[in-house]
């Protein structure tokens, strides 16, 4: 099966790796609104919505190409598969930037390292998504996305559990809504590295 993939066609993983790039920036965008002055969070704010926009337009470029493309590396709904987890894990990171800065405070030190570990979990999509032209060398980066992916599920319950100790409704509130928000992002990312294996098992 494999000598069938891969001919010269690279536009759609392309526009993937682009993608997966634009979720790196918008993670590194995210982790700046924790330290940044009230100029830096306006100015990072407009980039987060300029990156959602950015994702939203390679999502789409990508579905164009695929519907007037007749070869490509992969079976067309396996690459849409793979944009549209992308694509919302974009959303999903680009939505919790405002509430990063209303949590203030008072926002969990579990914040932090939940972005690092989705931080980790995109480079390793965009090394996978390089890599697909040899799938037999991707089985190593499909078990550390999955790895990360526990570890962002345990950050996550323990960032739930710290909330139950909090008094005050409106904290408890704000860091619910930017704690779904971020777990939006990590199970985009957790079905990105389950359809990398599902591509492992039915190409390989």
């Amino acid at each position: 099966m494999s000598l069938r993939l891969f001919p010269s066609e690279t536009r759609s993983l392309d526009l993937l790796t682009s993608l997966a790039d634009v979720l790196r920036e918008t993670l590194a965008a995210d982790s700046e609104l924790l330290a940044t002055d009230e100029d830096g969070e306006r100015s990072l704010l407009t980039q987060l919505e300029h990156l959602e926009i950015k994702a939203s337009d390679l999502h789409y470029a990508l579905l164009t190409h695929l519907r007037t493309s007749f070869v490509n590396p992969l079976p067309r709904e396996d690459l849409y598969a793979f944009s549209r987890l992308l694509h919302s894990a974009v959303s999903a990171v680009a939505g919790a930037g405002p509430l990063l800065q209303l949590a203030g405070a008072s926002r969990s030190d579990r914040v932090p390292e939940l972005l690092e570990i989705l931080g980790r979990q995109a480079d390793l999509s965009r090394i996978a998504l390089a890599g697909l032209g040899k799938l037999e060398s991707l089985e190593d980066t499909w078990l550390d996305l999955l790895r990360l992916a526990s570890r962002a599920r345990r950050t996550q319950q323990a960032w739930l559990l710290e909330l139950a100790d909090i008094q005050k409704i409106s904290t408890v509130v704000r860091q619910e809504v930017l704690a779904k928000d971020l777990d939006r992002a990590a199970e985009a990312l957790l079905g990105f590295a389950d359809h990398l294996g599902h591509v492992l098992v039915k190409e390989s």
